[in-house]
């Protein structure tokens, strides 16, 4: 179905495109959201949040950007929001270790498996803002001008987090014994 279509019925209040609408955003949203909280429940509960935000504001979408552009905009904006509120909650260390449980290694696990376990770890590793740009741009390939209107900054910011954020990533796989051509 057109988006401009799903949009325009999603606005008249029609509960099926929205749950079309959700069905096929909730994988991304979910992504990011883990990307940035580390934790696979606090990425569902932000899923949960986001949809409920799509569903109250869809009326003020006036489709000057994508629709993916507006819905992950509002995905960053609530994690942003549920970092906040968790902060609050949790001393920095109890947070990264929230995320880091998820991630101890099991046995016998096939080598493919294992090096994403390593990348997906040191990505987590990241500040929040390299780990976002490298999941916007390297893990959903969204466009510069896309991320650039996702997180509101400049192209140029974004291009040059990203170069920095790949250097960040970079040094974190070769100390986990990760060197270009493993």
């Amino acid at each position: 179905m057109e988006e401009t279509i799903l949009v325009q019925q999603c606005k008249d209040n029609d509960i099926d495109a929205f749950e079309s609408l959700i069905k096929k955003f909730e994988g991304k949203i979910y992504n990011i959201a883990y990307y940035m909280l580390k934790n696979e429940h606090d990425a569902f509960d932000v899923t949960q949040e986001v949809a409920i935000k799509i569903y109250k504001s869809i009326s003020a979408f006036k489709g000057d950007s994508k629709l993916s552009t507006w819905i992950y905009r509002i995905t960053y904006n609530a994690c942003l929001d549920y970092i906040k509120k968790r902060k609050d909650d949790l001393s920095l260390d109890e947070y990264i270790a929230a995320g880091d449980e998820k991630f101890e290694k099991a046995e016998n696990v096939i080598e493919n498996k294992e090096l994403k376990e390593i990348i997906k770890k040191c990505i987590l590793k990241l500040s929040e803002d390299f780990r976002t740009i490298i999941v916007l741009r390297d893990i959903h390939g969204f466009s510069y001008q896309e991320i650039s209107d996702i997180l509101g900054i400049e192209v140029g910011t974004v291009k040059s987090r990203l170069n920095r954020a790949r250097e960040a990533l970079k040094r974190e796989l070769i100390k986990n014994g990760i060197r270009r051509g493993n």
